[in-house]
């Protein structure tokens, strides 16, 4: 009986000490668990203030879309008063006074508006030639313009050129067409 007791002393030594042992488990777990959500609940609290950010970027993204747009429309293409008034002799680059004119009385117009601007010089050919001359020719009437702008008080960090050469004729066919395609377009930006 001495042993029987013995045995029972054990499996409740050995039982107390499970038990023990398993509250010790689980408040263990129970740290560990309210860790955890703690740190959830912290990711939670940034991912909140996160979407809160992304929701004024997008914002800020929506107006400067809009303004990019409301910039585009003001893009105002001015075609100087008469297009056919400033063109070339063929294979020339070089400003008739009729041509000089008109681009005075442009420049006079831009100073008296008293607007920021931006011009795009054009230089354009006919279709007659060769295309990499006809290219370089339409360069050299949209810096000859853009020189004699200048010399009229426009600045040059305003001015750009560019050369369509043959690929924007206004017309293909007689020597009149012809001459209308040796021009110089201005692009006005505001």
């Amino acid at each position: 009986m001495g042993h029987y007791l013995s045995g029972v002393a054990a499996a409740v030594v050995v039982a107390s000490g499970l038990a023990l042992s398993g509250c010790a488990t689980e408040s263990y777990v129970d740290e560990h668990v309210a860790a955890v959500n703690a740190r959830v609940d912290a990711v939670d609290a940034r991912v909140t203030a996160l979407s809160g950010r992304v929701d004024e970027v997008d914002k800020t993204a929506q107006a400067a879309s809009a303004k990019a747009d409301a910039a585009q429309q003001h893009l105002v293409r001015t075609v100087v008063s008469d297009t056919d008034s400033i063109t070339f002799e063929t294979a020339k680059w070089d400003l008739s006074d009729e041509a000089k004119a008109t681009l005075t009385a442009f420049a006079d117009k831009l100073k008296a508006d008293n607007k920021p601007v931006f011009i795009e010089i054009v230089g354009g050919a006919d279709t007659r030639g060769d295309t990499d001359k006809n290219r370089v020719l339409g360069a050299k009437r949209a810096l000859e313009t853009r020189r004699f702008l200048s010399s009229l008080g426009i600045p040059l960090s305003n001015m750009e050129t560019v050369s369509w050469g043959e690929e924007h004729p206004t017309a293909v066919g007689t020597p009149e067409e012809d001459a209308s395609s040796r021009r110089v377009v201005l692009r006005v930006l505001q």
